[in-house]
């Protein structure tokens, strides 16, 4: 966005005259300055030359040595243009001067040389060695740099070049990112109420906008809108004119200076219509018009072609205008080759709309096409400039156009919006922004933005201005607004009160994660989301499961309930992957059918040979957790229990215990699901609640001194039936002597069907004060076995 303060001068006086310094405060309050120009800046030591003989060079084909009559006399200069001749009028640069390279960019000085043995004394330029490519952008046929071509003859010849382009604006270069959000900013409007607003300038006159008298008779053709919700506010009529005139000069410095090439009268009109109000109108040829007028959504493959002649495939629903002959613009983007006004144009349909920007921003992806008007009306015009920029377009018309006569009455619709009262609290402002601002400063800060202020006590009613509908929709807005006209830069530093010392991590999930895989357990990261189907091939009910409003599928509807049934699926995904054993776990989140949540662990282990009752998988399975949990500082324990989920087998399960704490159950799964899966005979599963057991603290191993004497250590096969709870025989047998020191099981067999297991257990006995004889073991022995008989 560039701003030319000549222009802004039309609506306000600036009390600050350095034109960085309103940069700066530019950049303080509202949005950041990219560039401060001085128009012409590189046209110093610059002026009119006129070519009085030309030659060739006598060393180079393509050079050509020129006398030129400048400013400062005759001067020879050895130049490459192609399009020289003898009486044309260049722009000529002294030694001194300073030039862009057209290669780099980058500016060198100059001075004079000998270019293949001749003098020369300075340069002819070409537009872009001295930054005029806006104003004479080369054709095709001109090469790759012409030099500038200012016509024959005699007239100033030798004047300045500042003084011939009359270049005495100073242009600001805002960053467009700086104001995405304030479609009213994309105008010398919007910065006029700026700069007023920081104190950096007053009003000479505010801009009025008033309705002229328009004729009774309506347009000779009807405007049907599809749905007007894309097209919320509109204006538009008929203009007769006698031709279209030409662009006065002060107007054509005006675009040219914010980056804008004079077209024709019409078009220069709504483009300065653009730059002064941020409101993009457009004129058509009413001529070319055949029937009526539609304002529609464009259907796929359906093509126009634009002004820049060419011929654009649409995306499907891009706004459009079309008539019996088809579309003939491209709403809010382009307008199309067939409506343009042209020399011949004797009747002008002028229109101003407010369209939906993100139709606009779709149509922009759509066709990859981005225009000025386009990234204006991306951001979301302000209703209120659609008229206003009508009426200003009106008026330029009817002032600069030759017999200019509006012939229709004012097609219109749509209103422009009505501002909601905002309620905001001094208090919350200073709390907010980290001040001590009166009520008083408040007020000043949010009335010099146009906001309407109503005070009561401590609270203020808050309504935007109709230009800020947009982007002002409640208190934060309201305080940003206050921030930025307080001045951020006023408002003093402070490190955070609060401590910033990392919290502590809980390392207990990695640790015991870390230990399943040190058994060779590969852990899998599932969804969160499941269907009912799985959940059914598992025994539950999908009716209790936490169901998704908005599910991307039937598969993925439902919360997990569980953990088992992503182990599972997972299983049977990989059920030919694995050769003997299949050892996987996986975390996450379950939800029980309320509101309530908690974090869950699920491990899967199965085999395919379980002949051996010591490889089945449940007892295997078994150790595994014992391993890992006390990696993380814990003893697990299992006590037998009934049946805790519809997948586990009703005789082959227990629950998991800490400290007296149940977290989890093992258990065998059901031959039913397991054969719904894939999954070999008496494969098992373990499922602990984290949320719980990381609610129990571990316990610190404390390390104790060696044994001083040796132990004595017995192993006996002993036969034991299935009926039996081995753990309550074993806890019998260690109070049975004081010389015990450990009892585990050592090895286990059992036939394929037998209800009797055979099992070796290792006893360990040592005395603390002295070496056990073999009989006082022999004796200690006895008793444990007389126990476990």
């Amino acid at each position: 966005m560039k701003l030319s303060l000549n222009w802004l001068s039309d609506f306000v006086e600036f009390t600050e005259k350095d034109p960085q310094a309103i940069a700066d405060a530019i950049t303080a309050h509202t949005a950041e300055v990219d560039e401060v120009e001085e128009q012409g800046s590189l046209l110093e030591n610059c002026c009119v030359g006129k070519i009085l003989s030309l030659g060739k060079h006598p060393n180079a084909d393509r050079l050509s040595i020129c006398t030129l009559k400048t400013d400062k006399g005759e001067k020879s200069v050895v130049c490459g243009g192609t399009n020289l001749r003898e009486g044309m009028r260049v722009v000529f640069a002294h030694v001194g001067a300073k030039v862009r390279d057209p290669e780099d960019g980058g500016l060198f000085e100059l001075s004079k040389v000998k270019i293949r043995g001749e003098d020369s004394e300075g340069m002819i330029c070409a537009a872009v060695e001295l930054g005029l490519e806006a104003q004479y952008p080369p054709g095709p046929e001109d090469g790759n740099r012409p030099v500038i071509d200012l016509g024959d003859g005699d007239e100033d010849v030798g004047k300045a070049l500042r003084d011939y382009f009359d270049f005495s604006d100073t242009v600001i270069h805002i960053d467009n990112h700086a104001i995405t959000h304030r479609a009213d900013l994309f105008s010398h409007i919007g910065f006029a109420r700026e700069c007023v607003a920081i104190g950096i300038a007053k009003w000479k006159k505010k801009p009025e906008y008033r309705l002229p008298k328009f004729p009774k008779d309506s347009l000779p053709f009807k405007i049907k809108v599809d749905d007007k919700n894309l097209i919320p506010r509109y204006c538009a009529c008929l203009i007769e004119v006698d031709g279209i005139g030409e662009t006065p000069d002060w107007m054509v410095s005006r675009l040219e200076a914010t980056g804008w090439r004079s077209v024709s009268l019409p078009v220069d009109i709504t483009n300065y219509v653009t730059m002064e109000l941020g409101m993009p109108l457009h004129s058509f040829d009413a001529d070319d018009l055949k029937g009526d007028v539609y304002m529609r959504g464009s259907k796929k493959g359906e093509k126009i072609v634009t002004l820049d002649k060419e011929d654009r495939e649409l995306p499907e629903d891009s706004i459009v205008l079309s008539d019996d002959e088809g579309i003939f613009d491209l709403l809010g983007v382009m307008g199309g080759l067939r409506s343009s006004t042209k020399e011949g144009t004797k009747k002008i349909f002028l229109h101003s709309a407010c369209v939906d920007p993100v139709s606009i921003r779709n149509t922009i992806i759509g066709t990859g096409h981005r225009t000025d008007a386009s990234t204006i009306y991306e951001k979301g015009i302000p209703k209120v400039v659609v008229q206003q920029g009508f009426l200003r377009a009106l008026e330029l018309f009817l002032e600069l156009i030759p017999g200019a006569r509006v012939v229709s009455a004012m097609d219109n619709w749509g209103d422009d919006g009505t501002p909601e009262e905002i309620k905001l609290s001094i208090d919350k402002v200073n709390s907010v922004l980290g001040t001590e601002m009166s009520a008083k400063e408040v007020i000043s800060a949010l009335k010099s933005l146009e906001f309407g202020v109503q005070e009561k006590k401590e609270e203020l009613t808050v309504t935007a201005p109709l230009h800020r509908l947009g982007d002002i929709s409640g208190p934060h807005d309201l305080i940003e607004e206050i921030g930025r006209m307080y001045g951020f830069n006023k408002i003093e530093a402070s490190m955070p009160t609060e401590s910033t010392e990392l919290p502590e991590r809980d390392h207990r999930l990695t640790t015991l994660r870390r230990a399943l895989k040190e058994e060779r357990y590969i852990e899998f990261l599932p969804l969160s989301l499941l269907g009912p189907d799985l959940l059914r091939k598992c025994g539950l009910d999908p009716s209790e499961a936490t169901e998704i409003e908005n599910p991307i599928g039937e598969e993925l509807s439902l919360m997990q309930p569980c953990v088992l049934p992503r182990l599972l699926d997972h299983a049977e995904q990989n059920a030919k992957q694995f050769k003997e054993v299949l050892q996987t776990f996986h975390q996450g989140i379950i939800f029980d059918g309320g509101e309530d949540a908690c974090h869950a662990l699920g491990i899967l282990r199965a085999r395919r040979n379980t002949s051996n009752l010591k490889q089945s998988s449940f007892y295997e399975l078994k150790q595994d957790i014992t391993i890992a949990f006390a990696a993380v500082g814990y003893e697990v324990s299992t006590q037998r229990a009934g049946n805790l989920h519809p997948a586990a087998h009703p005789g082959r399960n227990s629950v998991l215990v800490v400290g007296g704490t149940t977290i989890g159950t093992l258990f065998e799964i059901t031959p039913t699901v397991a054969s719904q899966f894939d999954l070999p005979p008496r494969a098992a599963a373990a499922l602990i609640n984290l949320t719980a057991f990381f609610g129990i603290e571990p316990v610190s191993v404390i390390a104790e001194a060696l044994p001083q004497f040796p132990s004595v250590i017995y192993d006996e096969t002993v036969a034991f039936s299935h009926s039996h709870v081995l753990q309550e025989v074993l806890g019998k047998a260690s109070e049975a002597s004081k010389l015990l020191e450990h009892i585990e099981v050592a090895d286990l067999y059992s036939k394929e069907g037998a209800s009797d297991y055979n099992l070796t257990l290792r006893c360990t006995y040592r005395a603390e004060d002295r070496t056990l004889t073999e009989e006082e073991a022999k004796k200690e022995h006895e008793k444990v076995m007389k126990v476990i008989a």
